[in-house]
C-alpha cells in the first residue's frame, strides 16, 4: 500500500485494503436490511438496527471501557472510541498538526481562525480514521472521529485551575463565539442526499464538562459547586446551551461533569440532562459520563443513599446517562446487563441509548462510507500536517501573541541587535508549547529556534520547567544544579545586546490535576529572572502561560504573553517580534496579583 493513497480509491467499489468491506457497502451480507437503506433516514435505520441487537450487544454499545466498543460482526458493526480530543488538533495521534492551544484560540478573538483550525483538524481526523481502518482490518473505523474531548464550555472561572488552557478564556460570550465556531467547523455537518434533515458529520464532539467542574475550589477533591441561580443563568448556562443548541453549535455529544451542583451530582441531575438539555435547548445530544468516572460521584456524594455502584448506575439512567465511559467499565457494564435482567433499568432505556449511539455512529457515515456521494472522499495522507496546515498553526501562534508592555523595544529588527540572547526554560523546548491533550508533530520550532532564524542568536536554559514539588511554589532542590544553570544563563545575557526571558508555567503548574497555588512564577524562574536582569543591556519578557503569571516588569522593556503556540509557536512568536505581523490578540483571562492569591 502507498503512503499517500485517496480514500475514494476504497470507495469506488466499497472495498478497503482490510479484509471485511465498509458497512452497508453493495453486496455485503447487510446491505439487505432495512438499516442499509439510506432513503429511510437516520432515526428509522437506527432503529432497526437497534431491534435486530440482542442485550449483549445493545451493553457493548452502552459501556465504553478502555480503548473502547468491540467489533460486532454479525452486522458488521465497527468499534469505535470515544478517547480523544480535538480542541487544537487530534490528540494522541503522531504526524499531526498540533496548533494554538484553546486558550491561545481564545485570545485571538479570531472566529475565521478557529474555524480554519478546527476545518484542518477534522480533516487530518478523517485521514487518520482511515489509517486506523486499514491497520484494524477493517473492523475499526471511527477510532479518532469521535472526540469525547471536543470544545470546553467551562470558564477560566479561576486562572489556578489547572486545565485553564482548554477553555478560550473567563468571559461566557468569548466562549460562546469561538466555541460555537470550533463545533460546527469541527463536525462541519453535511447535508445526506436521499433523506432530508440528516446530515453527515466529520468529526462528533462532546460538549465539556456539563456542567460547572471548574467553578470548584482548586484544593477541594471531589469538586462540590454551589452557585445560585443567577449565576447560572449570567456565567453558566448560556454558554453550554450554546454549545447544544441545534441552530448554533449543535454538538452531537454532551459529557456530565464529576462535579455536584448545588448537591445534586452532574450524572444523576435531571435539571441539567432533562430541563435544560432535553426541553429548553431542544438537544438530542448524546449523554456521557466522563472518563474520570462521573458516574461513580453519584455514589461518592451518597446521593439520594447512594452508596454503591448500581445505585449510581440506576439513579445516572434515569436521569438521563446514555453512554458510560471511563475506568469502571469492568464494574459498570456487568452491572447494566444485571439490572436490565432484574428490572431495576427497563429494557426501553437501553434501547433508547443504543438506538442514540447508532444514530451517532450513522452522522459520522460508517453505514454509508461506500457510497460514491460521501464527503470526505478526496484526503490524502500528505495532508497530514501538511505545509498548508504548518503555515496555519504558524498562524495560530501568532495572531495569539499578546502585547502587554512596549517601551519601544519593539518590533526587533535584525540589524539593530547583532547578539541576542534567548534564556529559559520555555526557550527552546518542543512539547511544552502543545501543553496538553496534544498530538506529535512531525517537526517543531521552538521559540529559540523562531528567532534564530532571524538573527543571531545564543541560547541558554537558566531552569528546568518541571519541579519535583509544587507545595511551596519552589522547585530543584538538588544542590548546585539550578546555581549553575543560572550562572551560564547570567553569562550569556552579559555579552548579548538584548536579553528575551522565556518563562512560565507548563503541565507541572497549570495541567489537569496540577491546580497551583500562586501567580507568580516558580522561585527559581523568578531567581533566574532577577540574575539575568542585573546584566542586560536590554530584556523583553516573555511568558508561556494560560491563566498568566503575576511578573515584576519593573526592568522589562516588554512583555509578550505568549499561550502555547504549538508546533510552530516559535515561528509565529517570531513573526510578531520581528513586526512581520502585529500582535493584534487580547489577553482571554485576568492576570490577577499574588496578593489575591494571598487573600483566598
Amino acid at each position: 500500500m502507498s503512503a499517500v493513497f485517496a480514500l475514494a480509491a476504497l470507495a469506488a467499489t466499497g472495498t478497503p485494503t482490510g479484509n471485511m468491506a465498509y458497512t452497508c457497502a453493495p453486496g455485503s451480507v447487510e446491505s439487505k436490511y432495512p438499516f442499509c437503506d439510506r432513503k429511510l433516514g437516520f432515526e428509522a435505520r437506527s432503529q432497526d438496527l437497534m431491534k435486530r441487537l440482542n442485550t449483549t450487544e445493545k451493553v457493548m454499545l452502552w459501556g465504553h471501557s478502555y480503548p473502547g466498543t468491540e467489533y460486532i460482526e454479525r452486522y458488521n458493526m465497527k468499534t469505535w472510541s470515544l478517547d480523544h480530543t480535538c480542541i487544537h488538533g487530534v490528540n494522541k495521534a503522531h504526524g499531526v498538526t498540533v496548533f494554538a492551544h484553546a486558550i491561545a484560540q481564545g485570545a485571538s478573538f479570531d472566529r475565521d481562525l478557529v474555524a480554519r483550525i478546527s476545518n484542518a483538524t477534522s480533516i487530518e481526523a478523517r485521514i487518520l480514521s482511515e489509517k486506523e481502518y486499514v491497520k484494524s482490518n477493517g473492523e475499526a473505523q471511527a477510532s479518532v472521529l469521535s472526540c469525547d474531548g471536543g470544545p470546553l464550555a467551562n470558564s477560566a472561572h479561576d486562572p489556578r485551575w489547572g486545565r485553564i488552557s482548554e477553555t478560550y478564556g473567563e468571559d461566557p460570550y468569548l466562549i460562546q463565539q469561538i466555541g460555537v465556531t470550533a463545533m460546527r467547523s469541527l463536525q462541519n455537518q453535511q447535508a445526506v442526499p436521499d433523506s432530508p434533515g440528516d446530515y453527515f458529520m466529520a468529526t462528533r464532539q462532546v460538549t465539556r464538562h456539563f456542567l460547572g467542574y471548574h467553578q470548584a475550589r482548586p484544593d477541594l477533591e471531589p469538586p462540590y459547586m454551589n452557585v445560585t441561580m443567577r449565576s447560572l443563568g449570567d456565567s453558566y448556562i448560556p454558554t453550554y446551551g450554546s454549545y447544544q443548541d441545534p441552530e448554533l453549535g449543535n454538538a452531537d455529544g454532551i459529557m456530565c461533569a464529576i462535579s455536584s451542583v448545588n448537591g445534586v451530582p452532574s450524572c444523576a441531575n435531571s435539571f441539567l440532562l432533562t430541563d435544560l438539555l432535553r426541553k429548553k435547548w431542544n438537544s438530542d445530544a448524546l449523554v456521557q459520563t466522563d472518563c474520570c468516572d462521573s458516574l461513580s460521584s453519584i455514589s461518592n456524594f451518597h446521593y439520594k443513599g447512594a452508596t454503591t455502584h448500581e445505585d449510581a448506575l440506576v439513579l445516572g439512567v434515569e436521569a438521563g446517562v446514555q453512554v458510560y465511559y471511563g475506568y469502571k467499565g469492568g464494574i459498570y457494564i456487568p452491572l447494566l446487563t444485571q439490572s436490565v435482567e432484574n428490572g431495576t433499568i427497563p429494557m426501553s432505556s437501553l434501547d433508547s441509548a443504543a438506538a442514540r449511539i447508532i444514530k451517532s455512529m450513522m452522522k459520522l457515515g460508517l453505514y454509508d462510507t461506500y457510497a460514491a456521494d460521501f464527503p470526505w472522499k478526496n484526503l490524502t495522507w500528505s495532508q497530514l500536517d501538511s505545509p498548508q496546515h504548518r503555515s496555519l498553526a504558524r498562524e495560530s501562534a501568532a495572531k495569539s501573541t499578546v502585547l502587554l508592555k512596549n517601551d519601544g523595544v519593539l518590533p526587533l529588527s535584525p540589524n539593530t541587535y547583532k547578539n541576542v540572547a534567548v534564556i529559559g526554560p520555555f526557550a527552546n523546548c518542543t512539547e511544552c508549547l502543545l501543553q496538553s491533550y496534544n498530538g506529535y508533530p512531525s517537526a517543531y520550532t521552538t521559540i529559540f529556534q523562531g528567532i534564530s532564524n532571524r538573527t543571531h542568536a545564543t541560547y541558554s536554559l537558566g531552569s528546568n520547567t518541571s519541579c519535583p514539588t509544587k507545595a511551596d511554589n519552589t522547585c530543584w532542590t538538588t544542590p548546585g544544579v539550578e546555581a549553575d544553570a543560572i550562572t551560564a544563563a547570567v553569562n550569556v545575557a552579559k555579552d548579548a545586546d538584548l536579553t528575551i526571558l522565556v518563562v512560565g508555567l507548563g503541565s507541572t503548574w497549570e495541567g489537569e490535576g496540577n491546580d497551583r497555588v500562586n501567580m507568580t512564577l516558580p522561585t527559581i524562574q523568578a531567581a533566574l529572572q532577577q540574575a539575568v536582569e542585573k546584566v542586560s543591556k536590554k530584556v523583553i519578557i516573555v511568558s508561556v502561560s494560560a491563566g498568566g503569571v503575576d511578573l515584576d516588569e519593573t526592568t522589562a522593556g516588554a512583555v509578550v504573553y505568549a499561550p502555547y503556540g504549538g508546533e510552530e509557536g516559535g515561528s509565529g512568536l517570531a513573526d510578531v517580534l520581528f513586526g512581520d505581523f502585529n500582535p493584534s490578540a487580547k489577553m482571554p483571562v485576568t492576570v490577577y496579583k499574588q496578593s489575591w492569591a494571598d487573600s483566598m
